[in-house]
Protein backbone atom coordinates (compact mmCIF):
# COMPACT_ATOMS: atom_id res chain seq x y z
CA UNK A 1 0.00 0.00 0.00
CA UNK A 2 1.36 3.44 -1.10
CA UNK A 3 1.72 5.96 1.58
CA UNK A 4 1.59 9.68 0.58
CA UNK A 5 4.40 11.49 2.55
CA UNK A 6 3.96 14.70 3.69
CA UNK A 7 7.15 17.16 3.06
CA UNK A 8 5.94 20.65 3.81
CA UNK A 9 7.76 22.59 5.86
CA UNK A 10 11.37 20.73 5.32
CA UNK A 11 12.35 24.22 3.46
CA UNK A 12 12.83 26.38 6.71
CA UNK A 13 15.16 24.40 8.72
CA UNK A 14 17.07 23.88 5.48
CA UNK A 15 17.07 27.59 5.12
CA UNK A 16 18.16 27.66 8.56
CA UNK A 17 21.46 25.60 8.21
CA UNK A 18 22.43 27.20 5.47
CA UNK A 19 22.50 31.07 6.90
CA UNK A 20 23.98 29.68 10.06
CA UNK A 21 26.96 27.96 7.98
CA UNK A 22 27.50 31.24 5.99
CA UNK A 23 27.52 33.23 9.24
CA UNK A 24 29.80 30.85 10.26
CA UNK A 25 31.64 31.43 6.83
CA UNK A 26 31.53 35.04 7.13
CA UNK A 27 32.76 35.27 11.20
CA UNK A 28 36.04 33.24 10.21
CA UNK A 29 36.72 34.83 7.46
CA UNK A 30 36.34 38.65 9.25
CA UNK A 31 38.15 37.10 12.00
CA UNK A 32 40.90 35.98 9.46
CA UNK A 33 40.91 39.50 7.81
CA UNK A 34 41.33 40.85 10.71
CA UNK A 35 44.35 39.15 12.20
CA UNK A 36 46.09 39.47 8.97
CA UNK A 37 45.27 43.38 9.03
CA UNK A 38 46.75 43.28 12.62
CA UNK A 39 49.45 41.34 11.65
CA UNK A 40 50.23 43.79 8.83
CA UNK A 41 49.81 46.89 10.82
CA UNK A 42 51.79 45.67 13.70
CA UNK A 43 54.29 44.67 11.19
CA UNK A 44 54.29 48.28 9.32
CA UNK A 45 54.54 49.81 13.13
CA UNK A 46 57.36 47.79 13.86
CA UNK A 47 59.14 48.67 10.88
CA UNK A 48 58.41 52.63 11.19
CA UNK A 49 59.82 51.90 15.19
CA UNK A 50 63.09 51.04 13.56
CA UNK A 51 63.40 53.37 11.05
CA UNK A 52 62.85 55.79 14.19
CA UNK A 53 65.74 54.09 16.60
CA UNK A 54 68.34 54.33 13.33
CA UNK A 55 67.34 57.79 12.85
CA UNK A 56 68.42 58.41 16.41
CA UNK A 57 71.12 56.58 16.51
CA UNK A 58 72.26 58.61 13.43
CA UNK A 59 71.62 61.79 14.30
CA UNK A 60 73.47 61.54 18.10
CA UNK A 61 76.54 60.35 16.35
CA UNK A 62 76.41 62.92 13.71
CA UNK A 63 76.60 65.29 16.52
CA UNK A 64 79.37 64.14 18.82
CA UNK A 65 81.90 67.07 18.37
CA UNK A 66 84.48 65.57 20.66
CA UNK A 67 85.15 62.85 22.64
CA UNK A 68 82.51 61.54 25.27
CA UNK A 69 83.65 61.73 28.23
CA UNK A 70 81.85 59.38 31.02
CA UNK A 71 83.00 58.99 34.65
CA UNK A 72 82.22 55.70 35.48
CA UNK A 73 82.83 52.67 33.65
CA UNK A 74 80.88 49.52 32.85
CA UNK A 75 79.57 47.40 34.43
CA UNK A 76 79.72 49.21 38.06
CA UNK A 77 77.18 51.58 38.48
CA UNK A 78 77.47 53.21 35.07
CA UNK A 79 76.86 56.41 34.12
CA UNK A 80 74.98 56.70 30.66
CA UNK A 81 74.48 60.00 29.01
CA UNK A 82 71.56 60.36 27.81
CA UNK A 83 69.76 62.34 24.61
CA UNK A 84 66.16 62.53 23.64
CA UNK A 85 65.11 63.40 20.31
CA UNK A 86 61.35 64.25 19.82
CA UNK A 87 61.18 65.25 16.33
CA UNK A 88 62.34 63.11 14.57
CA UNK A 89 60.42 61.97 11.12
CA UNK A 90 57.58 58.81 12.56
CA UNK A 91 58.41 59.45 16.21
CA UNK A 92 60.78 60.01 19.22
CA UNK A 93 64.44 58.12 20.17
CA UNK A 94 66.10 57.84 23.39
CA UNK A 95 69.62 57.71 23.15
CA UNK A 96 71.90 56.06 25.68
CA UNK A 97 75.69 55.93 25.44
CA UNK A 98 78.00 54.12 27.79
CA UNK A 99 81.35 54.20 28.32
CA UNK A 100 83.27 50.23 28.43
CA UNK A 101 86.16 51.44 28.64
CA UNK A 102 88.91 54.36 28.49
CA UNK A 103 92.14 54.75 26.74
CA UNK A 104 94.88 53.23 28.34
CA UNK A 105 98.30 54.31 28.36
CA UNK A 106 98.80 51.50 26.06
CA UNK A 107 97.25 52.95 23.47
CA UNK A 108 93.93 51.03 23.24
CA UNK A 109 91.24 53.10 22.28
CA UNK A 110 88.15 54.29 24.31
CA UNK A 111 84.84 51.63 23.96
CA UNK A 112 81.47 52.98 24.40
CA UNK A 113 77.93 51.18 23.55
CA UNK A 114 75.44 53.24 22.20
CA UNK A 115 71.71 52.17 22.11
CA UNK A 116 68.99 53.76 20.64
CA UNK A 117 65.18 52.80 21.92
CA UNK A 118 62.90 54.07 18.85
CA UNK A 119 58.95 54.68 19.05
CA UNK A 120 57.07 54.86 16.30
CA UNK A 121 53.97 57.53 17.48
CA UNK A 122 52.66 58.42 13.71
CA UNK A 123 52.10 54.38 13.26
CA UNK A 124 48.17 53.49 13.14
CA UNK A 125 47.22 51.35 16.21
CA UNK A 126 44.69 48.45 16.06
CA UNK A 127 43.30 50.02 18.67
CA UNK A 128 43.38 52.66 21.87
CA UNK A 129 44.26 49.74 24.12
CA UNK A 130 47.66 48.67 21.48
CA UNK A 131 50.78 50.12 22.76
CA UNK A 132 52.99 52.21 20.43
CA UNK A 133 55.83 50.40 18.78
CA UNK A 134 59.31 50.38 19.87
CA UNK A 135 62.45 48.86 18.74
CA UNK A 136 66.15 49.11 20.06
CA UNK A 137 69.10 49.34 17.96
CA UNK A 138 72.77 49.21 19.86
CA UNK A 139 76.08 49.49 18.01
CA UNK A 140 79.62 49.22 19.94
CA UNK A 141 81.76 51.98 18.73
CA UNK A 142 85.36 53.16 19.56
CA UNK A 143 86.28 56.60 20.08
CA UNK A 144 89.54 56.85 16.73
CA UNK A 145 91.83 60.21 17.34
CA UNK A 146 93.04 62.60 14.82
CA UNK A 147 95.40 61.13 12.57
CA UNK A 148 98.65 62.93 12.79
CA UNK A 149 101.54 62.27 10.39
CA UNK A 150 104.49 63.04 12.85
CA UNK A 151 108.30 63.13 10.90
CA UNK A 152 110.12 63.20 14.08
CA UNK A 153 109.91 63.78 18.06
CA UNK A 154 111.60 67.77 16.98
CA UNK A 155 110.70 68.94 13.22
CA UNK A 156 111.66 72.15 12.38
CA UNK A 157 110.91 74.04 8.85
CA UNK A 158 113.46 76.87 9.32
CA UNK A 159 116.38 74.78 11.01
CA UNK A 160 117.65 73.80 14.31
CA UNK A 161 120.63 74.72 16.17
CA UNK A 162 121.45 72.91 19.32
CA UNK A 163 124.25 74.78 21.49
CA UNK A 164 126.16 72.13 23.85
CA UNK A 165 126.02 68.66 23.75
CA UNK A 166 123.90 67.88 26.89
CA UNK A 167 120.24 66.96 26.91
CA UNK A 168 118.34 64.70 24.20
CA UNK A 169 116.52 65.31 20.99
CA UNK A 170 114.79 61.71 21.27
CA UNK A 171 112.64 59.52 19.10
CA UNK A 172 112.62 56.87 20.82
CA UNK A 173 108.93 56.40 22.59
CA UNK A 174 109.02 57.16 26.32
CA UNK A 175 106.15 54.93 26.90
CA UNK A 176 107.32 51.92 24.67
CA UNK A 177 104.37 51.77 23.08
CA UNK A 178 105.23 52.46 19.55
CA UNK A 179 108.51 51.92 17.02
CA UNK A 180 111.21 54.43 17.26
CA UNK A 181 111.01 58.01 14.95
CA UNK A 182 113.88 60.15 14.05
CA UNK A 183 114.97 62.42 16.40
CA UNK A 184 115.21 65.28 14.70
CA UNK A 185 113.91 66.31 10.85
CA UNK A 186 114.94 69.40 9.38
CA UNK A 187 115.81 70.61 5.68
CA UNK A 188 118.70 69.81 4.35
CA UNK A 189 121.58 71.24 5.77
CA UNK A 190 119.91 73.37 8.56
CA UNK A 191 120.79 71.93 11.87
CA UNK A 192 123.79 73.15 13.03
CA UNK A 193 125.38 72.32 16.56
CA UNK A 194 126.00 69.14 18.35
CA UNK A 195 124.33 66.08 16.75
CA UNK A 196 125.21 63.89 19.69
CA UNK A 197 122.45 64.19 21.40
CA UNK A 198 120.25 63.24 18.41
CA UNK A 199 118.93 60.06 19.54
CA UNK A 200 116.86 57.89 17.57
CA UNK A 201 116.51 55.70 13.80
CA UNK A 202 118.51 57.32 12.38
CA UNK A 203 120.80 58.20 15.61
CA UNK A 204 123.33 61.41 16.35
CA UNK A 205 121.65 62.22 12.63
CA UNK A 206 118.75 64.36 11.81
CA UNK A 207 116.50 63.52 9.42
CA UNK A 208 116.46 65.78 5.99
CA UNK A 209 113.07 66.65 4.81
CA UNK A 210 113.80 68.70 1.09
CA UNK A 211 114.83 71.68 0.30
CA UNK A 212 114.41 74.33 2.62
CA UNK A 213 112.73 78.24 2.11
CA UNK A 214 108.59 78.89 1.31
CA UNK A 215 109.99 77.54 -2.37
CA UNK A 216 111.28 74.38 -1.04
CA UNK A 217 110.00 70.73 -0.51
CA UNK A 218 110.26 70.50 3.11
CA UNK A 219 107.56 72.44 3.72
CA UNK A 220 105.69 69.95 1.89
CA UNK A 221 106.96 67.04 3.82
CA UNK A 222 105.28 68.50 7.12
CA UNK A 223 101.52 67.21 6.97
CA UNK A 224 100.19 69.39 8.69
CA UNK A 225 97.04 71.51 8.29
CA UNK A 226 98.55 75.07 9.45
CA UNK A 227 96.91 77.48 6.92
CA UNK A 228 93.40 75.72 9.24
CA UNK A 229 94.87 76.35 11.83
CA UNK A 230 95.53 79.70 12.15
CA UNK A 231 92.21 80.16 10.69
CA UNK A 232 90.57 78.16 13.10
CA UNK A 233 88.71 75.90 11.42
CA UNK A 234 91.58 72.46 12.46
CA UNK A 235 92.42 71.89 15.86
CA UNK A 236 90.09 74.87 17.56
CA UNK A 237 91.23 76.15 21.04
CA UNK A 238 89.55 75.33 24.29
CA UNK A 239 91.56 78.26 25.76
CA UNK A 240 92.75 81.38 23.88
CA UNK A 241 95.58 83.23 25.76
CA UNK A 242 96.18 84.92 28.04
CA UNK A 243 93.51 82.47 29.49
CA UNK A 244 95.26 80.00 30.97
CA UNK A 245 93.68 76.62 32.48
CA UNK A 246 94.77 75.39 35.98
CA UNK A 247 95.96 72.56 36.80
CA UNK A 248 93.26 70.86 36.79
CA UNK A 249 91.89 72.03 33.77
CA UNK A 250 94.82 70.78 32.30
CA UNK A 251 93.79 67.50 33.47
CA UNK A 252 91.26 67.24 30.09
CA UNK A 253 94.44 67.53 27.82
CA UNK A 254 93.18 71.07 26.10
CA UNK A 255 94.16 72.75 23.01
CA UNK A 256 95.38 76.27 23.87
CA UNK A 257 95.72 79.13 21.17
CA UNK A 258 98.49 81.76 21.36
CA UNK A 259 97.88 84.76 18.62
CA UNK A 260 102.09 86.24 18.30
CA UNK A 261 104.64 85.46 20.71
CA UNK A 262 104.92 84.50 24.25
CA UNK A 263 107.20 82.98 26.73
CA UNK A 264 105.21 79.84 28.17
CA UNK A 265 103.50 80.68 31.67
CA UNK A 266 103.86 77.65 33.14
CA UNK A 267 103.69 73.74 32.64
CA UNK A 268 101.19 72.09 30.82
CA UNK A 269 99.47 69.35 28.92
CA UNK A 270 97.58 69.04 25.59
CA UNK A 271 97.94 71.10 22.49
CA UNK A 272 99.94 74.27 22.38
CA UNK A 273 99.40 76.29 19.09
CA UNK A 274 101.45 79.34 18.95
CA UNK A 275 101.31 81.70 15.47
CA UNK A 276 104.44 83.20 16.56
CA UNK A 277 107.36 82.80 18.47
CA UNK A 278 107.59 80.75 21.61
CA UNK A 279 110.29 80.80 24.64
CA UNK A 280 110.73 78.07 27.02
CA UNK A 281 113.03 79.56 30.22
CA UNK A 282 113.52 77.92 33.54
CA UNK A 283 112.62 73.99 34.33
CA UNK A 284 109.00 74.30 32.00
CA UNK A 285 107.52 71.03 30.71
CA UNK A 286 104.94 70.39 28.38
CA UNK A 287 103.21 67.22 27.76
CA UNK A 288 101.53 66.62 24.31
CA UNK A 289 101.80 68.63 20.91
CA UNK A 290 103.50 71.75 20.43
CA UNK A 291 103.23 73.64 16.80
CA UNK A 292 104.71 76.72 16.91
CA UNK A 293 104.52 79.23 13.31
CA UNK A 294 107.92 80.65 14.41
CA UNK A 295 110.84 79.83 15.95
CA UNK A 296 111.53 78.03 19.50
CA UNK A 297 114.11 79.40 22.18
CA UNK A 298 114.60 77.21 24.70
CA UNK A 299 116.80 78.86 27.66
CA UNK A 300 116.92 76.08 30.89
CA UNK A 301 116.12 72.66 31.84
CA UNK A 302 113.11 72.23 29.62
CA UNK A 303 111.01 69.55 28.71
CA UNK A 304 108.80 68.20 26.10
CA UNK A 305 107.52 64.36 25.99
CA UNK A 306 105.12 64.29 22.95
CA UNK A 307 106.37 65.95 19.43
CA UNK A 308 107.42 69.70 18.84
CA UNK A 309 107.04 71.14 15.12
CA UNK A 310 108.74 74.63 14.42
CA UNK A 311 108.63 76.59 11.49
CA UNK A 312 105.28 76.14 10.34
CA UNK A 313 104.99 79.74 8.96
CA UNK A 314 106.82 78.26 6.47
CA UNK A 315 103.91 76.84 5.03
CA UNK A 316 101.97 79.59 4.50
CA UNK A 317 104.82 82.19 2.59
CA UNK A 318 106.67 83.74 5.21
CA UNK A 319 110.46 83.22 6.31
CA UNK A 320 111.14 82.22 9.70
CA UNK A 321 114.40 82.13 11.27
CA UNK A 322 116.41 79.40 12.96
CA UNK A 323 115.29 77.57 16.31
CA UNK A 324 117.67 77.68 18.92
CA UNK A 325 118.33 75.24 21.52
CA UNK A 326 120.15 77.34 24.00
CA UNK A 327 122.17 76.69 27.13
CA UNK A 328 120.83 74.14 29.81
CA UNK A 329 119.64 70.27 29.48
CA UNK A 330 116.65 69.30 27.01
CA UNK A 331 114.54 66.37 27.15
CA UNK A 332 112.53 66.59 24.05
CA UNK A 333 111.45 63.19 23.79
CA UNK A 334 108.22 61.15 21.28
CA UNK A 335 106.09 60.11 23.42
CA UNK A 336 103.10 58.12 21.70
CA UNK A 337 101.11 58.04 24.81
CA UNK A 338 101.14 61.54 25.80
CA UNK A 339 100.31 62.25 21.78
CA UNK A 340 97.14 60.18 21.63
CA UNK A 341 96.31 61.94 24.87
CA UNK A 342 96.05 65.06 23.44
CA UNK A 343 94.92 64.15 20.32
CA UNK A 344 92.44 62.26 21.78
CA UNK A 345 89.55 64.89 21.91
CA UNK A 346 90.61 65.78 18.16
CA UNK A 347 88.77 63.12 16.85
CA UNK A 348 85.82 61.20 15.78
CA UNK A 349 83.35 58.50 16.87
CA UNK A 350 83.87 55.25 14.63
CA UNK A 351 81.43 51.90 14.84
CA UNK A 352 82.71 48.74 14.96
CA UNK A 353 82.58 46.54 12.34
CA UNK A 354 80.11 43.44 12.86
CA UNK A 355 79.09 45.36 16.13
CA UNK A 356 75.55 46.76 15.32
CA UNK A 357 72.53 44.76 16.58
CA UNK A 358 68.93 45.10 16.25
CA UNK A 359 68.08 42.49 19.32
CA UNK A 360 69.30 44.48 22.02
CA UNK A 361 67.31 44.01 25.23
CA UNK A 362 65.59 47.14 26.88
CA UNK A 363 62.98 47.60 29.04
Amino acid sequence: MSVRLNRRGATLPLTIIVLAIMGVAVAVSYARLSSERRATADGQAQTDAFAVAQSGLNRFLSNLNGKPVIPVTWPVNPVIQTVNYNDLPGGTARVDLAMLRDSTNTLLPAVYVITSRGTATVAMRYDSRSPSAERTVATYALWTPAPFDLDAAFTSLSGIDKNGNSGTLNGNDACAAAATIPGVAVPNGTYTGQTGPIDGNPDNTPNNLGTSGVGGTAKDEVDVDWAGIRAGTSLPHDYLYPAWPTAAQFNSWPVIRVNGDVDLPSDGKGILIVTGNLSMGGSKRWDGLVLVGGTLTSNGNNTIQGAIITGLNVKVGNAVGQTAIGNGTKTFQYSSCNLMRALGHVGSVQRVRNGWTDTWSSY
